[in-house]
C-alpha cells in the first residue's frame, strides 16, 4: 500500500526556508537599525543679529530665515539682538572648520535678506562695562531711513548694539565708553544727513 503525502498548505513555509528567511531579516534589521548617536543631529547656535534696528524687523528676520530650509527658528531676544537657531553644519558645509560657521551662516542670511541682515558672535563684554546712549532725531519716518541711520551709528567702533526708530524720533546705542561717546554718534548722524535737533541730552545709563 503506497503512502500518499498530503498536499502542502499554499502558504506553508519549508522549515529550511524559515531558517534562511530569519537570518535574512535579522541581517537587514541590524543594518537598518543605526544607533541613535549615528543619526545627524541639528546643533543649536546663538548669534547677534546685525540689521535688527526696530521691532518691525523681527518679521523680516523670520521671513529671511524661512528661506533657509536647513534652519529651524528657536527664539529671538530683541533687546539683546540675539537669535537662537538650529541646523546641522555637516549637512550644509561638509568638512568646514567650526570657526568658520558664523561667517558661513552670515553669508547665507545676507543672501536670503538682500543683504539687510547679517550675524556675528554674541558680544562678550559685560553689560556693566557698557553705556546706553539715546539721541533724538527728526525729519523722516520710513524703514529705509531708519536703516540708514542705524548703519551710521552701528558701524562706528565701540558700538555694540543700536536701534533707530524715527516714529519715536530716537536712536539708541549700547556703547563701549572707552572707544566712543554720544558726541561721536551725533556727529556721524549729522554727517550722514540725519537731523539731530538741538535739545538737552537724554539720560545715559548702563
Amino acid at each position: 500500500m503506497s503512502h500518499v503525502t498530503p498536499p502542502r498548505h499554499p502558504h506553508a513555509v519549508h522549515p529550511g526556508c524559515t531558517v534562511w528567511l530569519g537570518a535574512f531579516l535579522g541581517f537587514w534589521s541590524a543594518v537598518g537599525a543605526l544607533p541613535a548617536g549615528d543619526a545627524p543631529q541639528p546643533n543649536r547656535f546663538q548669534y547677534q543679529v546685525v540689521g535688527l534696528f526696530c521691532p518691525e524687523r523681527e518679521e523680516h528676520l523670520r521671513a529671511a530665515l524661512a528661506r533657509l530650509p536647513k534652519v529651524r527658528w528657536i527664539s529671538l531676544d530683541y533687546e539683546q539682538a540675539v537669535v537662537t537657531v538650529e541646523y546641522d553644519p555637516a549637512q550644509w558645509w561638509p568638512g568646514e572648520k567650526p570657526e568658520r560657521l558664523t561667517e558661513l551662516f552670515s553669508n547665507e542670511l545676507a543672501n536670503a535678506s538682500r543683504h539687510t541682515f547679517r550675524v556675528k558672535p554674541v558680544r562678550t563684554k559685560p553689560l556693566a562695562e557698557l553705556q546706553r546712549v539715546q539721541i533724538r532725531v527728526a525729519g523722516l519716518d520710513c524703514l529705509g531711513c531708519s536703516y540708514g541711520a542705524y548703519r551710521l551709528v552701528y558701524e562706528l567702533p565701540g558700538v555694540e548694539l543700536a536701534t533707530a526708530d524715527f516714529k519715536r524720533g530716537l536712536v539708541t546705542a549700547l556703547i563701549d565708553p572707552e572707544k566712543t561717546n554720544a558726541s561721536k554718534l551725533e556727529a556721524a548722524l549729522q554727517k550722514g544727513g540725519v537731523e539731530v535737533p538741538d535739545a538737552p541730552a537724554l539720560p545715559q545709563s548702563n
